[in-house]
């Protein structure tokens, strides 16, 4: 689920951590997006060790336009489903799991998602979901944990 009102989302607790290498940056304090752009954010919680990075140059801000602005979003990621095949038949659960384990890309991943060290994406736990009710087992799938965190685009420069 992707929430697109995020008026109620907090950015205090925001980790430039998060930000990922590639992320191009935007500091025009001056442009009318910053209170909703994500690259705005970002820099403005870079550490002052940073001397250098990518960034978008005040010339691409056109009036109330600017085509690198990256409006904050919200994802929420499942984390684990150790409970998932609590009331799957024995007759269905090696067939299922074996299909589940293909989904997640082998033996190794399986186990990384189901003791949530990968975190599940909306579209993995949509999946999930889609899945168990084409099986009969039509229960909401209930994932132990979940986590929330912003989503940095990637974009392209033109030049």
């Amino acid at each position: 689920m992707v929430k697109k009102n995020t008026t109620n989302v907090s950015f205090v607790d925001f980790d430039f951590k998060d930000v990922p290498s590639w992320y191009v940056l935007c500091t025009n304090s001056g442009c009318p997006l910053n209170g909703d752009c994500l690259r705005f954010l970002a820099a403005s919680h870079a550490p002052e060790t940073k001397e250098t990075a990518r960034c978008v140059m005040p010339s691409a801000q056109k009036g109330e336009n600017c085509r690198w602005m990256d409006r904050k979003s919200v994802v929420v990621y499942a984390l684990g489903f150790s409970h998932l095949f609590d009331n799957v038949k024995k007759c269905d659960y090696t067939r299922m799991r074996k299909t589940l384990t293909d989904y997640l890309n082998g033996v190794k991943h399986y186990y990384q998602y189901m003791h949530g060290e990968r975190p599940l994406s909306p579209a993995q736990q949509q999946w999930i979901r889609d899945y168990m009710a084409s099986q009969g087992y039509t229960d909401d799938v209930v994932f132990d944990g979940y986590r929330e965190a912003l989503v940095f685009r990637f974009q392209r420069s033109a030049s």
